[in-house]
């Protein structure tokens, strides 16, 4: 019964944030992404469209504040978060995996039958570079945190590429 309630409150959360992100679709939809570095882009593009095998070490500054570490698809991040939360709670990593595979093939669908009503069958350059909802984010495993001096580390962690400040390719080594 836990189980159920527990899977019950996911799926509304769930739906909540589809109901919220649907409003605001065309609002991000015409943000621009100039203020993505376009070389970082570039460079992660690749690892977004690979297996959850691909990794890339990165070092960013965001907010004042350097996070290195090992950066994955959004797919091998999710994965690695549900195994975390697994351990403390399964009923809830159950109800976090079901609702990331139906929003997966809900969003999947969307995009495809805009690209079928609008018949496009050549995507121009700028769409191609510009971030799709699932590239707005890097995707850190088991970073480390450095904030005046002292070294923290997180588990799997979320980064907005809107903030990113600067940026190198290579972690950080804590000699």
């Amino acid at each position: 019964m836990a189980d159920d309630s527990a899977e019950e409150a996911i799926a509304k959360a769930g739906a909540e944030h589809d109901a919220k992100y649907s409003a605001n679709r065309q609002r991000f939809e015409a943000q621009s992404w100039y203020e993505i570095d376009h070389r970082l882009t570039l460079l992660l593009a690749p690892l977004f469209r690979m297996g959850d095998d691909s990794t890339i070490e990165l070092t960013v500054v965001v907010d004042g504040t350097v996070i290195s570490g090992s950066v994955v698809s959004e797919h091998a991040w999710t994965q690695r978060q549900n195994d975390q939360i697994r351990i403390g709670s399964p009923a809830v990593a159950n109800a976090l995996a079901a609702v990331d595979s139906k929003t997966a093939v809900d969003s999947k669908t969307a995009a495809d039958s805009k690209r079928e009503e609008q018949g496009l069958k050549a995507v121009e350059s700028a769409e191609v570079n510009r971030p799709q909802r699932q590239d707005r984010y890097l995707h850190f495993l088991a970073p480390v945190l450095l904030s005046g001096g002292v070294h923290v580390r997180l588990p799997a962690t979320r980064v907005d590429l809107r903030k990113v400040a600067a940026w190198s390719i290579g972690r950080i080594s804590l000699d």
